[in-house]
């Protein structure tokens, strides 16, 4: 038996700036939306809209930032990244020492996390290109699975520190954690992060297959005409505007779950410990559900991951209760067990070599305009059923109202493959159009 190709150290210490920024990043997410009502007395709409461009901002400037570190470098764009974010993270801890909950507080925390937002930008496309780019290609699909825990670990590091701080000392001073953590991700990117050599560009022979000299004039295409060659790919698009209805549906867990339950059970619920139960399942789960996944259609798969994912909304809303939010929390750990890898591995297999950067940013498009409909939804969802100090809350037409577009979300996919039909040696490793 052949042995398996071992992963490079390049790829172990992608993973580990994974850990440490996803580790920041969900530190302060978790609490972002209590944090922005109380401390900057943002309306619930104002917060709503605010999350909603946070998520747009973080998902689709990487397809900028995407292409950009394929011209400057993995490595750089790691260090500008993180340097970025000690400062935007410093910014936001600095907001509640503006007095008052006037303009100027609001527009500066619409900077501080429009600014977190920019600085993840740099970061997004870098490290699921690395495991593109890096990982054997027999192992890409353990990679993605490794990579997808890794960003889970993270997330459940991060909550678990800053539930420790806002208990020991207050929500405020646990930004700070996150201050450190990217002090920490900018010196291993320094230290640690070097790419192998890269391929040196041989000029065209004269044997050189069409293939050949199609993917040798991709490489050499600059940005703008590289995007555009995406955007014609009718296949691609359409798949990124399907699935966006999925990212509206996990980025309630952050835009509408804090709120619901401080309003629904009081300040002292325990937040953290049940948004935990997601990452930590996954972090345990991933890589074994993996392997009993790893077999299906990569499209049909992620079809089942969604409706899975409408069934969490759905379980949140009819069980109004934290049991009930724990049970829904555990399910949407298994839509995205079965989902993100393989989404991660379909969009990366249109990637001409070279273009891995701009093309993980591609696959941030639809977080994004997920995110911007959920946030907006979400604002008005709660003004109106989950208003602050109502005396009815109906916590059953938020949450049924985001199962019903997960629902919609999955048959379009559903649909999508059907129209889209390809040969199975294509479809488990599809190629560009």
């Amino acid at each position: 038996m052949k042995p398996k190709t071992p992963f490079p150290r390049v790829f172990w210490i992608a993973i580990l700036l994974e850990v440490i920024e996803r580790m920041a990043f969900y530190g302060v997410y978790i609490n972002l939306s209590v944090y922005l009502g109380q401390t900057v007395g943002l309306s619930d709409k104002e917060i709503g809209s605010l999350l909603g461009v946070f998520a747009l901002t973080r998902s689709w400037v990487p397809v900028l930032t995407g292409a950009l570190s394929d011209k400057l470098g993995f490595r750089r764009s790691l260090v500008l990244s993180f340097s970025l974010y000690v400062l935007a993270y410093l910014a936001l801890y600095a907001v509640a020492s503006i007095p008052g909950h006037g303009v100027v507080a609001r527009v500066f925390a619409w900077g501080a996390v429009v600014s977190i937002a920019v600085a993840g930008a740099f970061l997004k496309p870098v490290i699921p290109g690395s495991v593109r780019r890096y990982a054997p290609p027999e192992r890409r699909t353990q990679g993605f699975s490794i990579f997808y825990a890794s960003v889970n670990a993270g997330s459940v590091i991060g909550k678990v520190l800053t539930k420790i701080v806002r208990v020991l000392l207050t929500l405020r001073a646990s930004i700070l954690n996150s201050v450190v953590a990217s002090l920490v991700g900018l010196t291993v990117a320094v230290l640690a992060y070097f790419e192998p050599e890269k391929e040196a560009i041989v000029p065209p022979a004269e044997t050189d297959t069409a293939e050949e000299k199609k993917a040798r004039a991709e490489r050499e295409e600059g940005f703008g005409r590289s995007l555009l060659t995406a955007f014609t790919q009718v296949r691609l698009v359409g798949f990124l505007v399907v699935v966006s209805g999925y990212y509206l549906l996990i980025e309630q867990f952050y835009q509408t779950f804090p709120v619901y339950i401080v309003r629904m059970f009081g300040e002292k619920a325990p937040r953290e410990e049940i948004s935990l139960i997601n990452p930590f399942s996954i972090a345990l789960l991933q890589v074994l559900v993996a392997r009993f996944t790893k077999k299906l259609p990569p499209l049909p798969a992620m079809a089942f991951g969604i409706f899975v994912g409408a069934v969490s909304m759905a379980l949140m809303g009819a069980i109004p209760t934290l049991w009930g939010a724990c049970g829904s929390f555990f399910v949407f750990a298994i839509a995205e067990m079965i989902y993100s890898p393989r989404y991660y591995e379909y969009v990366s297999s249109f990637a001409p070599k070279g273009r891995e950067g701009l093309y993980m940013g591609l696959a941030l498009v639809p977080s994004g305009l997920g995110g911007l409909v959920g946030g907006v939804l979400s604002g008005r969802l709660i003004a109106a059923y989950l208003p602050k100090g109502g005396a009815e809350l109906r916590p059953g037409t938020v949450w049924g109202t985001y199962a019903a577009i997960g629902v919609v979300c999955a048959a379009l996919l559903a649909g999508f493959t059907a129209v889209f039909k390809s040969p199975k040696a294509t479809d488990e490793e599809p190629a560009p159009e």
